[in-house]
């Protein structure tokens, strides 16, 4: 009796996505085995900054100003913001956000995410398309990194009052 194994189809693609995602795994985990300091915002923003601004790009869309050079300083303005943030987070937190973004840099595990592009050549509407396909999922841990980032976009971009009136934003009311 001769032994026969024909993996379905389904099977070779589910063992093939569970590998993806194993070697993603590790590859954010043993970096951090070896590293006991939780990443610095500054270091963060360096090695993931064309990421997040595009990230902040498509999150932030009309309410950035429409000519480049204000649109750059902008986008400075609030990665600056999200460093400093970062910085304040507690430890444990600032790991998680590292993971996040090495995630998000490794073009493998960012497909199984669901977006395959590069950062340096993103799309807005994809990206777009991207982030609310993470806000909508079932999975848990996919709407966490959604909220993560849109937080860190948003929190930032909000908190300085410069940006309250290009979106008619009339500023918190005032007590009496």
């Amino acid at each position: 009796m001769a032994f026969s194994f024909r993996p379905s189809r389904r099977k070779v693609i589910f063992v093939g996505a569970a590998g993806v995602v194993a070697a993603a795994a590790a590859m954010v985990i043993v970096p951090r085995m070896k590293s006991s300091a939780p990443p610095k915002g500054t270091t963060l923003i360096k090695s993931h900054d064309v990421l997040l601004r595009s990230v902040a790009t498509a999150l932030l869309g009309s309410a950035l100003p429409g000519d480049a050079p204000a649109r750059a300083a902008e986008l400075a303005r609030v990665l600056a913001a999200i460093a400093a943030l970062i910085d304040n987070l507690p430890a444990t937190t600032r790991s998680e956000v590292g993971d996040l973004l090495g995630l998000l840099a490794f073009k493998p595990a960012r497909a199984v995410l669901g977006y395959s592009g590069d950062w340096v050549e993103a799309d807005t509407p994809q990206i777009v398309t991207f982030l609310y396909g993470l806000r909508d999922s079932s999975i848990a841990l996919k709407q966490q990194a959604y909220f993560a980032l849109h937080d860190m976009v948003y929190g930032t971009f909000y908190a300085d009052p410069s940006t309250w009136k290009a979106t008619g934003y009339p500023g918190p009311p005032k007590l009496a």
